[in-house]
């Protein structure tokens, strides 16, 4: 019984630093900082990595609670989402897949559309930066300390 809870025991679980979409405009209101957004499926394998790489890095997370708001979107997702002042909703392809149009219109004119994907946006909405596939925390780190430092970030900076 004692193998049982002791993964449990002694070892806090960390706190997901992700915020609604519901909260964002209020969270920008008072306090504008840039948005990242991660976009992922449940049946992604890299998805699930690439948010446990976060969870279990201090630093990874101490940095999307304090500097950037921090989205998670599930680009099968069939429930309505409001985000910037838009409805966006889940846009069937198929009898049982489909697409939600959220994720549609963030990577609309990204070639490279595989999961995980990234976006970066500015206070206003804006994508200043797009990203698809896996990164390393510390990679992920460095892109994010990278663009708050510059406001700007282009795929060739990354370590």
């Amino acid at each position: 019984m004692l193998l049982v809870f002791l993964p449990f025991m002694g070892f806090p679980q960390k706190k997901d630093v992700a915020i609604s979409f519901e909260s964002l405009s209020d969270s920008l209101a008072k306090d504008p900082k840039p948005i990242l957004i991660h976009v992922y499926t449940n049946w992604c394998t890299y998805c699930m990595m690439q948010e446990n790489g976060i969870k279990k890095s201090a630093e990874l997370s101490s940095l999307l609670g304090k500097e950037l708001y921090y989205l998670k979107l599930n680009a099968e997702n069939k429930e309505t989402i409001s985000f910037n002042h838009e409805q966006y909703h889940f846009k069937p392809n198929g009898p049982s897949t489909g697409m939600h149009e959220l994720a549609l219109a963030l990577g609309k004119g990204n070639k490279d559309f595989a999961y995980p994907m990234w976006f970066i946006l500015d206070t206003n909405y804006k994508v200043q930066y797009r990203f698809s596939g896996y990164l390393k925390p510390k990679d992920l780190n460095t892109l994010l300390l990278a663009y708050l430092k510059e406001k700007k970030i282009r795929p060739t900076t990354m370590p």
